[in-house]
């Protein structure tokens, strides 16, 4: 067995629940053969998965864990997970990426709380966007949007510091439930309520931050990331039937104060002339 294998074999196996207390002798290099000191090492790093899991997830901890008084019921469903999706990197994140996805499958969990799965993927989220990195902007942003006059004139920059992503259900609204440590109760019956989230990353406080966004919102931020602000609103008005008899003159004044809106809260980042 090579060195490469050795510590790859022995990476999965401390990961897997009880797997190198069997097999100590197979991990064993350089004379050390001592089982007690696998299953340790075993315990710290699943110890450590479960803490890294409650501090990215802490919201559905709380729920699975019925705010911390159910420490077993977490303990065991991560245990599960871990025999179940091994990790497959040398990386602590990796050993914890497709938590939400491993959530999906359990019937028992999604029938009682059928929001699960998105309450920890909007959870990741947040996590992947906060650890994003910085992206080099162009030297002629301007941080403003410019008049009515000059839709033609200039692009807008959105902050690319992000994730936009749709959810069944409305999270933010069950997220303050569970802030205010009220009964999970009433969480069980959420109904569904479909919302496309932008999680984005504040540019000033580098807090990570959220925004709901409607259909039409959705549609102006997707066409306007390649092209000028005017560009952008003469396809909205094509793509969406429901603005076919507004004045353009209409939808430009609220698309500008969107825009502004935008810039305010750090999800616009300014704008460039169009070259």
């Amino acid at each position: 067995m090579s060195l490469l294998e050795w510590q790859t074999g022995l990476s999965q196996a401390l990961l897997l629940p009880h797997q190198p207390t069997r097999d100590a002798s197979r991990w064993a290099l350089l004379g050390q053969q001592d089982a007690s000191k696998l299953a340790l090492y075993q315990e710290l790093m699943f110890n450590t998965v479960r803490d890294t899991l409650q501090n990215i997830y802490p919201f559905t901890y709380a729920l699975l864990s019925q705010h911390g008084q159910d420490l077993q019921a977490w303990h065991t469903l991560v245990d599960d997970y871990r025999r179940h999706c091994p990790n497959r990197s040398y990386k602590l994140m990796g050993a914890i990426s497709n938590f939400h996805d491993y959530l999906a499958t359990q019937a028992d969990l999604m029938e009682h709380y059928p929001f699960l799965a998105d309450l920890a993927l909007y959870e990741w989220l947040e996590m992947e966007v906060l650890n994003l990195p910085d992206v080099a902007l162009s030297s002629g942003l301007k941080p403003e949007v410019p008049g009515l006059t000059q839709l033609g004139s200039f692009c807008p920059v959105w902050n690319p510091v992000k994730r936009l992503q749709g959810f069944h259900y409305n999270i933010p609204i069950l997220l303050d439930q569970l802030q205010a440590k009220r009964s999970t109760a009433p969480l069980a019956s959420a109904p569904r309520d479909p919302v496309e989230i932008l999680i984005y990353r504040d540019p000033e406080t580098l807090e990570v931050r959220f925004f709901c966004l409607n259909e039409i919102t959705a549609s102006l931020m997707r066409l306007s990331e390649a092209g000028s602000y005017h560009q952008a609103l003469l396809a909205l008005k094509l793509e969406l039937p429901m603005l076919a008899d507004i004045p353009a003159a209409v939808i430009a004044e609220q698309a500008l104060a969107l825009f502004q809106n935008c810039l305010q809260k750090g999800m616009l980042l300014g704008s460039v002339s169009v070259e």
